[in-house]
């Protein structure tokens, strides 16, 4: 037991405020700051609908999705200290309506998500992705392009293995144009090939190098 005149353990997440509060999940009760009880309290709550959104999805209802993650959104905002959840509703109306094939409006989505600005590369790398896929419906091959090389400018070595599929994107794009990957993204497929512990395919064509090593990985998944 923790005498009155001890200081409270740290936050089990930031590990830098005080743990005040108990938050408890799949059985584990962990001590966290206040901050961080709302960050997890959202992250749960859009959890636990995201299933049901999916669901809804999957069978047409693409509007009532979106008012569903964004009934959470409303539900929660006052706990959204460092907009993680408005920042994720934003990114799933990205995704839901490349689901529905409603590219114009994926694509207007994936403006007011950019609007939101980026925690880190993962959001950025992920944010291109979507950009890139309503892009090329609409036939702007090139912007799609532009975005993923953009996105790939920031570099976070805790999330490397996650560009990996930016780089994919960015390879095949490239193939359809008959145009040739720039041969500095390399540098970022050898880092990714490092992490997943495999060799770096070679090959002339940046693009075939990269699109090899997606195979690979994939086939170790």
């Amino acid at each position: 037991m923790r005498l009155p005149n001890d200081e409270p353990p740290r936050c089990a997440r930031c590990e830098t405020k005080p743990g005040v509060k108990e938050y408890t999940l799949q059985g584990v009760t962990e001590m966290v700051c206040a901050t961080c009880f709302d960050r997890r309290s959202v992250e749960d709550a859009l959890e636990a609908e995201l299933l049901h959104m999916y669901e809804l999805g999957s069978v047409g209802k693409f509007d009532e999705a979106m008012a569903c993650a964004d009934a959470v959104l409303a539900a929660n905002r006052h706990r959204d200290h460092d907009g993680w959840l408005a920042r994720s509703v934003a990114a799933h109306h990205v995704l839901l309506l490349l689901d529905a094939r409603r590219y114009p409006e994926a694509l207007q989505a994936s403006h007011a998500l950019a609007d939101l600005g980026f925690a880190d590369a993962w959001e950025r790398w992920m944010h291109a992705l979507g950009k890139a896929h309503a892009l090329e419906p609409l036939g702007r091959d090139r912007e799609a392009m532009a975005a993923l090389e953009d996105a790939l400018g920031y570099e976070d070595e805790k999330q490397l293995p996650s560009v990996l599929g930016v780089l994919t994107e960015l390879a095949r794009l490239s193939e359809k144009l008959s145009e040739t990957v720039d041969r500095k993204w390399l540098r970022i497929a050898e880092a990714v090939a490092k992490r997943h512990g495999v060799e770096m395919p070679m090959d002339d064509s940046p693009a075939k190098a990269i699109l090899a090593l997606e195979e690979i990985v994939q086939s170790r998944q």
